[in-house]
């Protein structure tokens, strides 16, 4: 056992190594429900476990833990016991625990991979020899990565159906992912170019700078832009004196850096200028087509990240919860801008995310990182150690990085990458260790042989829900409301704590209890239905299934305002089947507004809800509060416009009408042509019983002569005074 972990370790460090860097960057399935993140974090996992078993049994069998100390290390496990204190202390427990769905990376389990990959990094980094191959195979995988993504910028279909059919389509899942990771290797590629003697090799540099480059100048956005011009202009700022007295500057060595340098910022100008004439642009024409990622702007970033820190100063309000501290801070002219219909999950950058989710602790641990780096940056960048300053000045575009955008599992393996190869290269000059002995080598290893094991149970169990879930959306996709139902069901009983499986089996169950009845359930042509006792039970265990899904989705993540909207949603349709289904419903939905103050959709379905019931006093309050938080929205105030009417004052839903007309531009649309037969019908004074969009029915279990079904009790409601006046 001695000498196999002696001599094979290293063997497996590389292969393990190079396996995340190429999954990192490349792969992407279709057996998961998200297709990008979710599988390169179970390779990162994998390798993280894999390595930290066979290193702590190393120490095991040598008796003592030799580990390598770093700047980093404090500001790291600083980082990581917050994360882990604000989880516990989280309303949110599951959510900061595991990540939400579609963002795994941001919970605590991973967290923990990945700092413990960067310790693993620095104390597995044995050799130049080995800083050299990874940054090779981090160069090769680029190129690749560059590759495919240009492809798709220009409209080269090379995958199927499923994937490349926009053109921003790139392995790393994210445009500002893939050309940050670009961005951090163009330093590289100038050492590179500088350092090698062989002018084969100082093409391939020239060629790689040109089409990364290029690959930012045209799919990349501001943040990219300002990290690699400034990764590029410390390090050539710092070495151009160095350069010029060896004797770089001569004309044929400028060319290596002075052509792709021209080429880049010349494919970035055409990007932007539009054509004159009859003349064709095709880069500016597929910029212009190239459909950009949304960015959370900075003011609202700061108002969330600020309005939490005031709340909760100390440990944040928990891993993977802004989206929870976004509806409930979100300033009021937010709803002003347009994707104010939208729930962000993630702020404008990393630094805003770490004070809103984990506080001042872990904003402090964030700071003495960067500072840390970029001290020690600084002075690798004058030294004659070209490769030192290379990675050097990688690392700044990678915190240049945090400051301009929150950051995805992507970015954050190569950001800690590139601090483990530059600190792996400083302690080749000067070695730092700490050296631990007795027992604690055993103890360490049985922790981490329990904890490996456990993470591969619970990771299969993961895999195996996911590829359930993934089965389930592409069945509902195809319209196989059956199936897709079952597939779900395997999913939740995987993964019982995940609150979307819960959310979208709660509607599943309803859309297929509203078809049952929608099917079989009275109509004119059969009155009574053609219902069986049979279709009954179903019919109930379904709404029953429905709502027990909903509500245990509010248990999970509580602060969701989305799963209260949803149960408030099922509730609300199921008027025909229970008596008790508004209350619940508006119980629902005033929970959704506790939680999401500012939200007009809202407020315009418990408007809805209370002009269904005729209670066009609370109707008028809830549409007069929608139009308010979204004064130019003309449907809020055509809801407003028709309560108005039913109340009787004519004088005020005139207003409110002509308000309409002025908000709709085009006046040959249909919402034109309803707006201004309101009016007319609200000057003439004349009733009708037309009922606003947010009250209509749409589920066939709001017919009020269906069977009545008992629904689960819930607890004390928030809106009971409201529905009884």
């Amino acid at each position: 056992m001695r000498d196999f972990v002696k001599n094979y370790i290293n063997l497996i460090f590389r292969l393990g190594l190079s396996a995340v860097i190429i999954s990192t960057l490349l792969l992407f399935s279709n057996l998961t429900s998200e297709p990008f993140e979710t599988p390169k974090f179970l390779v990162l996992l994998t390798f993280t476990g894999v390595i930290l078993f066979l290193g702590t049994l190393k120490f095991t069998i040598a008796n003592k833990i030799v580990l390598t100390r770093t700047p980093f290390d404090l500001p790291l496990i600083l980082l990581l016991a917050t994360a882990v204190i604000s989880t516990f202390l989280s309303p949110n427990l599951y959510v900061s625990l595991l990540g939400s769905q579609f963002r795994v990376t941001t919970g605590l389990v991973a967290i923990i991979v990945l700092v413990l990959f960067y310790f693993i990094l620095v104390n597995n980094f044995k050799t130049l020899k080995d800083i050299r191959f990874f940054i090779h195979t981090f160069l090769g995988a680029g190129a690749i990565l560059s590759i495919l993504t240009l492809l798709s910028f220009g409209g080269i279909k090379f995958l199927s159906s499923q994937w490349n059919q926009t053109l921003n389509f790139t392995p790393t899942g994210q445009s500002f992912s893939t050309t940050t990771v670009l961005a951090m290797m163009l330093p590289l590629l100038v050492w590179g170019i500088i350092s090698n003697t062989n002018i084969i090799f100082k093409i391939i540099n020239a060629v790689l700078l040109t089409m990364f480059g290029v690959t930012i100048a045209l799919t990349g956005g501001l943040s990219s832009y300002i990290a690699a011009t400034l990764g590029l202009a410390v390090l050539l700022a710092a070495n151009i004196k160095k350069v010029k007295i060896q004797g770089f500057a001569k004309a044929l060595d400028s060319l290596f850096l002075v052509v792709p340098l021209v080429l880049i910022i010349l494919s970035a100008v055409l990007s932007f200028i539009p054509p004159v004439g009859n003349a064709k642009n095709p880069f500016y024409t597929q910029r212009q087509n190239f459909p950009r990622e949304i960015q959370l702007p900075f003011n609202t970033s700061w108002k969330i990240a600020v309005s939490t820190f005031r709340d909760k100063p100390i440990f944040g309000s928990g891993p993977s919860t802004f989206v929870f501290n976004f509806t409930q801070y979100k300033p009021v002219e937010f709803n002003q801008t347009q994707f104010w219909n939208l729930r962000f999950d993630a702020p404008f950058n990393e630094y805003l995310n770490v004070l809103s989710t984990l506080g001042g602790l872990g904003i402090i641990a964030l700071m003495l990182l960067t500072a840390l780096f970029v001290s020690e940056a600084l002075k690798s960048l004058s030294r004659s150690d070209y490769l030192e300053a290379s990675l050097a000045a990688s690392g700044l575009v990678f915190f240049t990085a945090l400051t301009l955008h929150s950051l995805n599992l992507v970015v954050w393996v190569f950001g800690l990458l590139i601090l483990a190869l530059y600190m792996g290269l400083k302690k080749l000059e000067n070695p730092s260790q700490i050296t631990i002995g007795g027992s604690v080598p055993s103890f360490l290893f049985m922790i981490c042989l329990a904890a490996v094991l456990l993470s591969f149970f619970f990771t299969t169990q993961f895999v195996k829900a996911e590829y359930h879930h993934k089965k389930a959306i592409t069945a509902l996709s195809e319209n196989k409301g059956f199936p897709g139902y079952q597939e779900l069901v395997k999913a939740e009983a995987l993964n019982t704590v995940n609150e979307v499986y819960r959310v979208q089996l709660a509607q599943t169950s309803f859309a297929l209890a509203n078809a049952l009845a929608s099917a079989k359930g009275p109509s004119e042509s059969s009155p009574a239905g053609s219902l069986t006792e049979e279709d009954k039970k179903t019919l109930g265990q379904l709404l029953q299934q429905s709502i027990t899904e909903g509500r245990v989705a509010t248990a999970i993540s509580p602060r969701s305002a989305a799963n209260w909207e949803v149960l408030g949603s099922i509730y609300r349709q199921m008027t025909g089947v229970s008596q008790d289904a508004l209350k619940y419903s508006l119980d629902a939905y005033g929970r959704a507004i506790q939680l999401d103050p500012l939200n007009p959709n809202l407020r315009l379905a418990v408007g809805g809800l209370y002009y269904q019931i005729k209670n066009y006093d609370l109707a008028i309050r809830f549409f007069d509060d929608a139009s308010s938080l979204k004064p130019d929205h003309p449907n809020f105030l055509y809801n407003l416009a028709l309560a108005l009417r039913e109340k009787g004052n004519f004088t005020e839903a005139t207003k409110v009408a002509e308000r309409i007309l002025t908000l709709i531009t085009d006046k040959n649309s249909e919402d034109y042509q309803k707006a201004a037969e309101l009016l007319s019908d609200l000057n003439a004074r004349v009733q009708s019983d037309i009922q606003p969009p947010a009250a209509q029915t749409n589920s066939a279990l709001e017919q009020k002569n269906l069977p009545r079904v008992e629904l689960p009790k819930t607890g004390n409601l928030s809106t009971p005074s409201a529905l009884e006046k």
